[in-house]
């Protein structure tokens, strides 16, 4: 196993857990927490620029920041579903 192979499997379980992060919103989890899972798809979407999933990534990480003030229950829902499958897909 090399290196970035353990790396992509670090992605995805972040990915994974910034999609139940903002699927159960800023009601459950702390604040901080919600916040830092945004911060960290902001930087992996600016990271990775240019790839369209990367572009997707960033504006998720815009909405998750936006979802600490206003949380919409819909865009949670699709936002946090878009990750987990992502994050899961890249586990196999």
């Amino acid at each position: 196993m090399t290196t970035m192979y353990y790396f992509i499997r670090f992605l995805a379980a972040f990915d994974i857990l910034a999609g139940v992060l903002l699927v159960l919103g800023p009601t459950v989890i702390p604040i901080r927490l919600l916040l830092g899972h945004g911060l960290y798809l902001l930087i992996k979407g600016k990271l990775f620029k240019g790839d369209f999933l990367s572009a997707i990534d960033f504006v998720i990480g815009i909405y998750c920041i936006f979802a600490l003030l206003f949380p919409i229950s819909l865009l949670s829902w699709m936002a946090g579903g878009y990750l987990l499958l992502k994050g899961g897909l890249s586990f196999i």
